[in-house]
This record gives structure tokens, sequence and C-alpha cells, in this order.
């Protein structure tokens, strides 16, 4: 209670830029077996081909879509999370998800808690990006973090809850993504293919979003994957009309399969 101050942090280009020797050096206090060592350490200094065909080797960085690249990455900021969650006197609290960010603290220390993170990042080969990094009052102003956007705000009751559902980006980059499986150009596809392949992602981002008071947010959210869907068969079958009558939201979902994503969040706020 009472961190209503947020540094918002952003890391320059994290992947890229962990040194090598102080990520292996990191993990030696752990592993003493110098095989496992020996095969980390040639894993991050592999050749990398460039698309002129030049082959270069980097001190720096874990290789991009390597399977362990998230793992190292999290050994290297572990430190991190203790030094702000156990090791700070003022206690501010970190919550991290590989290098996004955020530090919860009291009202005037994001500032201080700012600088203390650009120090600490430097001393190990890191930076923030300056530009996209800022402090903020959560009172104020809402956050957006790993997708979520959350606020502060007032029930019917007059009482202040954080409200939390999917942000206007992530809805954004989802409706993209099914415009694009449903385009004009496309109506020759077999319907069942075209409906499983919207299922899997919608299923997936509700899945991922189905937390807090989601319910308004996916309401609409089916309602534009039905519009896009019925759209979409409308061209198809070439009707002129009768689109609303013929594919409602019912026949998409009962007769074409096509999924249906929650709408009932916990909790009240009447």
């Amino acid at each position: 209670m009472g961190k209503d101050e947020v540094v918002d942090a952003d890391l320059a280009q994290y992947f890229d830029t962990i040194p090598h020797h102080k990520l292996l050096r990191q993990i030696a206090r752990r592993i003493s077996d110098g095989t496992i060592l020996k095969l980390i350490k040639s894993w991050l200094r592999a050749p990398v081909v460039e698309s002129n065909g030049k082959i270069s080797r980097s001190k720096r960085g874990t290789p991009q879509g390597g399977v362990i690249s998230p793992l190292l990455a999290n050994i290297y900021l572990h430190p991190l999370d203790e030094a702000v969650n156990e090791g700070c006197r003022q206690k501010p609290r970190m919550i991290r998800y590989a290098d996004d960010l955020v530090i919860l603290c009291r009202s005037g220390e994001g500032k201080a808690f700012q600088g203390r993170l650009a120090r600490w990042l430097e001393s190990r080969g890191l930076a923030l990006n300056e530009t996209k990094t800022r402090v903020l009052n959560s009172r104020e102003e809402g956050v957006e973090f790993l997708g979520f956007a959350l606020r502060w705000q007032q029930s019917r009751k007059r009482s202040w809850y954080v409200h939390t559902e999917p942000s206007a980006k992530s809805r954004k980059r989802l409706q993209t993504r099914i415009r694009e499986m449903t385009p004009r150009n496309t109506t020759w596809r077999h319907t069942e293919e075209v409906v499983k392949e919207i299922n899997a992602v919608i299923r997936g981002w509700g899945n991922y979003f189905a937390l807090g008071h989601y319910g308004e947010v996916f309401g609409k959210t089916q309602w534009f994957t039905s519009h896009r869907l019925r759209q979409w068969l409308w061209r198809k079958h070439g009707s002129r009309s009768g689109k609303y009558h013929r594919w409602n939201d019912r026949t998409l979902a009962e007769h074409y399969g096509l999924y249906q994503l929650p709408t009932a969040t916990f909790g009240s706020f009447g």
C-alpha cells in the first residue's frame, strides 16, 4: 500500500548487449561443471551469418531465437530482483518479466530509483532507454505492462480499485491479425480452415488476457471477430442481402464453430 509512484523502465537493446564474460562469471557461481560452462560459452560465441554473407562473432548479446536465450537473460538480471525487492531500505517493489519491468515506490522516490537503476545497469554493461523510461503517478495516469492496461478507477459504490484489462495496443494488434486472416482475396479457402486459424489466435489471446476486468474488452473483441468472419462469408457466398440473418452470432458459434471469448469477469464493482 502507498506505492503510488511507478518507474516504467525500458532497457536499451537488452538481449543484444549482455556482456558474455560477466554473464558466464555469474553462471559459474552456480554451475561448477566445466563441460556445461564451455558449452554455454561456445553457444554464446557461435558465428553469425549476416544478410550480406559476412560471418561475425560478438562478445555481447544472446543469440536471437536461441532456446535458452530467455533463461540466460533472466539469470543476468536476477541480482537486480534481489537488490530492489530484498536489499532496499525504502521497500519498493519491482515486478519484472525478462527485460520488461516496473518499480512501485512511494510518492517522490521515483526519480531517485530511476537514477539508481541506471547506475546499476551501467555497472553491468547495460543501459536504460532514456526516451522510453518514465516516472508516473499511478493515481493520475495508467500504466501498461506486458500488454495489460492498469489504472485506478472508482466503482459505482465510490470505492477505488485497480482496473486491469487488455491495452488498446494489444487489442489493435489482435484486430490486425484477424484482418490479415479474412481479406476479400482469400474467399477461395475452405471456411473450416479459416475458422480454425481464427480460433487458434483468439483463444490464445483470450487465455492470456483473462485476468482482471476483461469482460467489456472481450465483448468488443468478440463482436469485431464475428463481424470480420461474417463479412468474409458474405463475400465468399456472393449473398446480396440477409447477411446478419444468415450468419448471426449464434450460427457463427454453433454451425461454424467460431470460438467465443468469455465475458464474465470476477468480482462485482456495482
